[in-house]
């Protein structure tokens, strides 16, 4: 055999090889189908990932800033103003209320009330003698004697009212926050003179935004942290703003703490944290794996590596969380990542798999 016709022999057989297989079976593009591992999915599947739906608990877990204020706060005046002529307490002294704190003129003020009241007595008496007197009294001079005993009454009112404004006194049981005064000084009217607190209990002012309102309820129990204090405190949520600030679009909101012990003080930077429970035993998912379309909101889960789509009833939404009323069984395989360029029908490629959900998160082999 010649050079030649051994390189032809070499060259001839694996085109024969080829031709054999072909005529064997293989497929149009040479890769025999049965060579192909059943796993491979088609090249037209989306990849996703799933999670099974299991009942869970939807809670909200806050922290809130917030600042300590008096339960009661109070900067007083005096209303006519005047001569200060007694300061009767100091800064940090215990008041009850009703108590007498500054006087203001209240000597000249306590001179006409005894002046009125001596004409008032006697007037009175006048008035007596008069409805003794029986006829021999016309009642002109009856009418008279009356008239000027309701004069004087009317005055010792005025003078009454005048010295009560002249006498700064508490209007409820506190402490003495500010006081920047001497006796002999002017105040002039509506001046501030002194602050009363009530430090047992505080207040914590704080606002909460409008997706975490649903969080709170009057009633509610809080714990209460503030600086310069290493103690938590149980605080009860007493009041939630019925309007937002339209600045901010947050609501106020007033946290009361006892504090027998004067330890948390008006100005301190407090910190509440609220954890509520807002759905128990409920099927709760990430905001995020819903699909909204034109007729309505609906995830898609995976049947036999096939995507289909479930219409849902959706409940209370819990910041990034949305309760799911219908459309949603337990132990469903919902798409999670990759759901968004599906439609209805679709062909899966599963790459990763995990339950729903801990804390609102999925979890993947024991991960969040």
């Amino acid at each position: 055999m010649t050079a030649a016709m051994h390189r032809f022999a070499l060259i001839s057989l694996p085109l024969m090889t080829l031709a054999l297989s072909v005529g064997c079976g293989a497929g149009a593009d040479g890769i025999d189908p049965s060579t192909v591992p059943a796993s491979v999915a088609s090249a037209t599947a989306t990849r996703v990932e799933i999670v099974e739906i299991n009942q869970t608990d939807a809670n909200i877990d806050l922290t809130l800033p917030g600042e300590v204020m008096g339960g009661r706060d109070a900067v007083l005046a005096s209303g006519l103003g005047g001569i200060v002529e007694r300061v009767r307490v100091s800064e940090g002294d215990t008041v009850t209320a009703g108590q007498i704190l500054i006087q203001v003129d209240s000597e000249a003020y306590a001179a006409q009330r005894d002046q009125v009241e001596a004409q008032l007595r006697l007037a009175t008496s006048d008035l007596e003698r008069m409805r003794q007197l029986g006829d021999l009294a016309t009642p002109q001079q009856v009418e008279q004697a009356e008239t000027q005993v309701a004069v004087l009454q009317g005055q010792r009112r005025g003078v009454m009212s005048q010295l009560r404004q002249a006498n700064v006194t508490a209007p409820f049981s506190g402490t003495i926050g500010q006081l920047d005064l001497e006796p002999g000084e002017f105040a002039a009217p509506g001046t501030p003179l002194v602050r009363v607190v009530q430090l047992d209990p505080v207040m914590i002012d704080l606002t909460v935004s409008d997706r975490d309102r649903s969080a709170l309820s009057v009633g509610d129990m809080v714990a209460v942290s503030a600086s310069g204090t290493g103690a938590i405190y149980q605080g009860v949520v007493q009041h939630i703003g019925p309007a937002a600030d339209l600045r901010t679009r947050s609501f106020p909101v007033e946290v009361s703490v006892d504090n027998p012990e004067g330890v948390l003080l008006p100005g301190m930077i407090a910190s509440v944290r609220v954890r509520s429970q807002v759905g128990e035993g409920a099927l709760v998912i990430p905001q995020d794996w819903v699909v909204t379309k034109m007729e309505g909101p609906g995830v898609f889960v995976d049947v036999d590596n096939v995507a289909q789509w479930r219409d849902l009833e959706l409940g209370a939404v819990i910041r990034d969380q949305v309760i799911v009323l219908g459309g949603l069984s337990v132990e469903e395989r919902l798409i999670m990542n990759g759901h968004r360029e599906l439609a209805d029908g679709d062909e899966l490629l599963v790459v990763r798999e995990g339950v729903c959900c801990e804390g609102g998160r999925a979890v993947f082999g024991g991960q969040l």
